[in-house]
């Protein structure tokens, strides 16, 4: 990945409200600009959930400082209606849960997954950019964690290699989701689910786990002691999400500038 290879705002969608973040230590935020731009290996997607927008949950991805990381916080890009809103939503349409009245969280998400294909990964970061998918990594919340389970399921990726990883917290892929073949091959994108005791993931009617291996080759799943799908808050919540990073994410740390990659 080169570094000059650093995107624009406009590189994407103008209702997408992209923020785009670099990896700063102590040490490169007090030197220049030039001298603080770090040698990137890695992108990764932050999809807020339902409500949320890209300038709140940037703060996670800015708290993270992931290193040698590009973070690219998207906002979900269809308003909430009134009465629901303010805020903003990652579905076709909004449903409601017929039993409850309440808002029903798993409304397919196929027009923002095909946006964030197209318009995020395929024609900037990979064909103008020149991202490998393996550098490229989504990490989700609620609905949007959802939406990024769902990302590297789409037929247009599927003449790439692998992405490089997915991180859903307390979201589930959709059930409108169609089923795969049992003569299909798994997408071998990594993924790591995390949520709470009580919490969506942790439901038996559906297995939204279950439902998620039958679509992945590679599937960890960690829960929480406590009960809500929140982000991870005390050390032993965040170690399962750090210790899966530093598996997948890349680094040239220690490699010379003009060495060459063989594979």
């Amino acid at each position: 990945m080169p570094v000059s290879s650093i995107p624009q705002a406009s590189d994407f969608p103008a209702e997408l409200q992209p923020v785009i973040q670099l990896p700063l230590g102590p040490a490169a935020a007090a030197a220049t600009p030039a001298a603080a731009t770090p040698a990137l290996t890695n992108v990764v997607l932050f999809l807020p959930g339902l409500g949320d927008s890209s300038a709140n949950f940037a703060n996670f991805a800015r708290a993270l400082n992931l290193p040698d990381t590009l973070a690219i916080t998207l906002q979900p890009p269809f308003p909430l209606p009134f009465p629901v809103g303010p805020g903003s939503h990652w579905a076709d349409e909004l449903l409601w849960d017929q039993s409850t009245g309440a808002l029903d969280f798993d409304s397919p998400c196929g027009k923002a997954v095909d946006i964030i294909v197209e318009h995020v990964i395929l024609n900037p970061l990979i064909r103008k950019l020149k991202y490998q998918p393996g550098e490229i990594h989504l990490f989700g919340y609620g609905q949007g964690g959802a939406v990024a389970l769902a990302v590297p399921l789409h037929p247009a990726l599927s003449a790439f290699a692998a992405l490089g990883s997915v991180i859903s917290i307390g979201g589930a892929l959709a059930l409108s989701t169609p089923l795969m073949s049992s003569l299909a091959p798994k997408n071998r994108t990594p993924v790591l689910l995390l949520g709470g005791s009580k919490g969506v993931l942790a439901s038996n009617e559906q297995s939204p786990v279950k439902r998620t291996k039958s679509f992945y080759e590679y599937v960890e799943y960690h829960q929480w002691k406590r009960a809500d799908d929140s982000t991870p808050k005390t050390r032993d919540e965040a170690l399962p999400m750090m210790q899966f990073l530093a598996r997948r994410l890349r680094s040239r740390r220690g490699v010379p500038d003009d060495a060459v990659e063989i594979s």
